[in-house]
């Protein structure tokens, strides 16, 4: 007899969500490679989806903030640095073999998977409200 595979139908936002999800409940177990590869998955998600809407993600408005004091004015390269710890994690195409992971990688990519989420109106989790609760207490990251 042969088994009928199942197949269900996902959004991107609740991918995204169960990623997103999963990446704080790893950072909160010191768990950081798992963190920013949830939260940098996530985070592209919901940044593709606001680029799709007209919106400026999170990476593009940190790119531009001039306070950071960037090596040159090139974006693309901005966004490149913003985005390298969580490329050497999820690509081998490049003659990298070792790299430096701190323990502010994870956080930063949970913010910015935040951000993209707040910014496309996407109702958060308890995880994400607990996330902000417990890093915020002032709740700005919400």
């Amino acid at each position: 007899m042969e088994k009928e595979l199942l197949c269900r139908k996902v959004s991107k936002v609740d991918v995204a969500m169960i990623q997103l999800d999963a990446a704080i409940r790893a950072n909160m177990q010191n768990r950081d490679i798992e963190a920013i590869t949830l939260a940098g998955a996530a985070e592209e998600i919901f940044g593709a989806m606001c680029r799709r809407r007209g919106i400026q993600n999170a990476v593009e408005k940190v790119s531009e903030l001039e306070v950071i004091g960037w090596k040159g004015d090139d974006v693309k390269k901005r966004i490149s640095c913003l985005n390298e710890v969580r490329n050497n994690l999820k690509h081998a195409d490049d003659a990298v073999d070792e790299f430096e992971v701190t323990e502010l990688d994870p956080f930063f990519m949970i913010v910015l998977a935040l951000a993209n989420a707040k910014l496309l109106g996407v109702a958060f989790s308890v995880e994400m409200e607990n996330f902000c609760v417990h890093h915020n207490s002032n709740n700005q990251l919400r």
